[in-house]
């Protein structure tokens, strides 16, 4: 392999990693990159995306256009959700306003 075409695979490795990369803005905390978290997509009308990263219990929640987060969220409460017939009664009963990440 020539000299070249080490550095074109090089530079392609590394632009395909960064092009998996996805940064968000999450209300109030600003720019969160997603990579260390898992997210999935839902069938809800307004909850679009849920992403947990559980090393930290850490919540991000995607509400039409904004994503909000919860912080301390156990990964049996994340399990639930997920498994929820309702997304919206769910999140709204079980998880909004009780994991402030502002103690």
């Amino acid at each position: 392999m020539t000299e070249l075409m080490k550095k074109i695979f090089f530079l392609s490795l590394f632009l395909l990693a960064f092009a998996n990369a996805e940064t968000v803005f999450v209300d109030v905390k600003g720019d969160v990159d997603l990579e260390t978290f898992s997210c999935s997509k839902t069938n809800s009308v307004l909850i679009k995306r849920v992403c947990y990263q559980s090393e930290d219990s850490y919540l991000l929640v995607q509400i039409k256009d904004n994503w909000f987060q919860h912080c301390s969220v156990e990964q049996k409460k994340f399990d639930a959700l997920m498994k929820a017939s309702s997304f919206n009664r769910f999140y709204n009963g079980e998880i909004k306003g009780k994991f402030s990440c502002y103690h």
